[in-house]
């Protein structure tokens, strides 16, 4: 899906079989998982969850945009999950919204193939709603083995919770956290076409809402997409990054292209920084520097892109009005 278009329609699959699908309309948790590649990440993905969720009133909804043909064979293993399919190409938040609006869950979980759960995950995610957050998060590892670009984009992406301890957070990672279905209703998230955390965070904040980080909810990350698709993926998401900025009035447009070539530089030194405190993380972040390169410009140039076309987008709205 185009980063600013409209969530194409999805079409359910829902398989009987297991305890794991709720026979009613409710039930106290939702894992949505935002696949792009069914055929090489999702069956672990699954299993892992499947063990997390035993003994819980819990739901796993599939959200998956790659070819039909790898996820037949995912559907037929675990049939005890919900299934929608998207057309190929459609970013995770999209993927994440469309499984929101189907969610029968009073709690809210997002993942991503790419991501392996503890035993005690769930269990944890669900505590800290309980305790009263709005919002559970947990630190993210990455997998040994993981490729250069894979690790690259675990360093790009989630470094900054290499080191997180448990408490009340400005920021948890959308792609290992849990939700209060209230609060996201409440924030205006659950009407949206895509879920993009840092908006929704943002607006809770507003509201005076908590985020939490529990260090039990680990997950562990692991990729082995192409350099050039994971670019044009990073690309995509700064482009919505560079537009929500300028909309929120965060930065204006020719501060976000003006400091677009030095964006890369400032996001090494930060990730650079967090990985020197992380323990066994050195050697991992140098031999994917390169890869990390990439896919930082990647993501500056989309920044660049988002915030110069958003304002164009709202003076053309005033000149219609």
């Amino acid at each position: 899906m185009a980063p600013d278009s409209g969530a194409p329609l999805a079409t359910e699959h829902s398989l009987s079989g297991s305890a794991m699908t709720p026979a009613r309309e409710s039930c106290e948790l939702t894992v949505i998982v935002g696949s792009l590649d069914a055929g090489t990440h999702l069956s672990e993905c699954l299993e892992a969850l499947q063990s997390s969720c035993v003994g819980l009133d819990a739901e796993i909804l599939v959200v998956d945009a790659s070819t039909e043909s790898s996820l037949d064979l995912v559907r037929r293993r675990f049939s005890s999950a919900r299934f929608l399919s998207m057309p190929s190409g459609t970013l995770v938040p999209a993927l994440w919204g469309r499984g929101l609006h189907e969610a029968r869950g009073r709690i809210v979980a997002f993942t991503i193939a790419q991501c392996r759960v503890g035993a005690g995950w769930a269990r944890t995610l669900i505590e800290g709603i309980r305790a009263g957050a709005t919002g559970v998060g947990g630190p993210i590892d990455v997998r040994p083995g993981t490729s250069a670009t894979g690790r690259a984009t675990f360093y790009l992406r989630y470094s900054a919770w290499l080191n997180a301890s448990g408490g009340t957070v400005r920021e948890i990672a959308g792609d290992n956290a849990a939700y209060d279905r209230a609060g996201l209703r409440a924030a205006g998230s659950d009407a949206a076409e895509a879920f993009w955390e840092v908006e929704a965070h943002a607006r809770f904040r507003e509201l005076g809402r908590t985020l939490m980080m529990h260090p039990g909810a680990t997950a562990w990350f692991t990729d082995d997409t192409g350099l050039a698709t994971m670019a044009a993926r990073r690309f995509a998401h700064g482009r919505h990054s560079g537009a929500f900025r300028v909309r929120d009035g965060i930065r204006t447009r020719w501060q976000m292209v003006v400091a677009a070539p030095l964006v890369p530089f400032v996001l090494l030194a930060r990730v650079a920084r967090r990985v020197v405190r992380a323990r066994g993380h050195v050697a991992s972040f140098l031999t994917s520097l390169a890869a990390f390169l990439v896919l930082a410009s990647a993501w500056a140039a989309g920044e660049a892109i988002g915030a110069f076309l958003a304002e164009e987008e709202a003076r053309e709205s005033l000149r219609a009005a």
